[in-house]
């Protein structure tokens, strides 16, 4: 299943860097190939992760702010509250 993944993430890309350097001739085969690797993305998360609810194995997490990292004070936590997984990140700031 990890081939299919891997698969997926390369139809993905080549379509976006063809929809970048050949625009005016090939955004319809473009356009399809990240239609494809999407879809092919989605379904292989579907099967394979049984476990978690329906829209977090298409990667689709409702995040809500958990909490600061303790080494960093400019990350916070983020926890998914269907399914629980973990994510940390920094918080935006603007430079001068």
């Amino acid at each position: 299943m990890e081939k299919l993944k891997a698969a997926a993430w390369f139809l993905i890309t080549a379509g976006v860097i063809m929809f970048i350097m050949y625009f005016d001739t090939m955004w319809p085969y473009a356009a399809g190939m990240i239609l494809m690797g999407a879809a092919l993305h989605i379904a292989v998360s579907l099967k394979t992760k049984k476990s978690l609810p329906l829209l977090c194995r298409a990667g689709y997490h409702r995040y809500e702010i958990a909490g600061y990292d303790e080494e960093v004070r400019s990350m916070r936590i983020y926890e998914c509250t269907r399914c629980g997984k973990k994510h940390k990140a920094f918080l935006g700031g603007g430079g001068a």
